[in-house]
């Protein structure tokens, strides 16, 4: 198997896990700068198993507001536009993927542990930048490894023996990929991306998460701020964690995000303390 084989699947294989219509209709507005608060609500109200996460994720510890939220619209108000599109998007997608093998290659709950601690983290790095859009971020890190979901689920045999390479430490999943496949997850999730036509703004980040060199430069902040949540999660100790010691950030995260390592280290110590409010929302995302 090489990565052209796996490119093709990526193309041509018929039960390739296929984006709800309200994800679809999500991305539409994210795209469209003149799309409204009553278009998105109106899109997740008319789909009663999406609407009714969002409200429990909206009254989850993990947002901390002490007035229950009741309606979409009410949501929207209460976490904002761009939070609410994220939190549709991400609740949708991960319901794409959540179909578990027999025998899974990795461990689920801790992956999907992982993704979530990695978009609660990119939301911390956005907000302390001052980013406004820290829920595109938040969904960017969620949906960073959703390759290893479909490496799992078609290519089983080859995806085990990655798994127990890097399980025994004998390297990182993206190196331990190229090594026995050709390609890795990141490059496989962009693919995958561009199949589902997400936007520039979340395909950059998931192809560039372990190398930003794949990066297309308007997009590589939000990528790099992707690449350092991963690492911070790892640091974290939330989900599965393969490798340790943890790689450093890239140099981008000083001389592009300005942060210095004593900042990162107080994100990292941030992110710790929200492992409970994480584990929560696994729990409602996941019932």
């Amino acid at each position: 198997m090489d990565r052209d084989e796996i490119k093709l699947t990526i193309r041509n294989v018929k039960n390739l896990p296929t984006l709800p219509g309200v994800a679809t209709r999500i991305l539409q507005v994210t795209q469209d700068t003149g799309s409204s608060a009553i278009e998105l609500a109106n899109i997740i109200r008319n789909d009663p198993t999406v609407s009714a996460k969002v409200l429990n994720l909206a009254n989850s510890s993990f947002y901390g507001f002490s007035q229950r939220i009741t309606t979409i619209p009410q949501a929207v108000v209460v976490l904002g536009f761009d939070m609410i599109r994220s939190l549709a998007l991400g609740v949708s997608v991960f319901h794409a993927l959540a179909a578990k093998t027999s025998e899974p290659s990795f461990e689920w709950d801790g992956f999907w542990l992982h993704s979530i601690g990695c978009g609660t983290a990119a939301k911390i790095v956005a907000r302390d930048l001052g980013i406004r859009d820290e829920g595109t971020l938040f969904v960017a890190g969620l949906l960073h490894d959703l390759a290893k979901v479909f490496l799992d689920l078609h290519f089983r045999d080859s995806y085990h023996e990655v798994m127990k390479k890097v399980e025994a430490g004998e390297g990182p999943s993206y190196e331990i990929e190229r090594e026995v496949m050709g390609v890795d997850h990141a490059e496989i999730g962009a693919w995958l991306a561009f199949r589902w036509k997400f936007p520039d703004l979340l395909l950059n980040p998931i192809a560039g998460h372990h190398d930003l060199s794949k990066v297309e430069e308007p997009y590589l902040r939000d990528a790099t701020i992707v690449h350092l949540a991963n690492i911070l999660t790892k640091r974290a100790g939330i989900g599965a964690v393969y490798h340790v010691p943890v790689a450093n950030p890239d140099d981008r995260v000083q001389s592009l995000l300005k942060l210095a390592p004593e900042r990162v280290d107080r994100m990292s110590q941030d992110l710790g303390e929200q492992k409970a409010q994480i584990e929560e929302f696994f729990g409602y995302l996941g019932d």
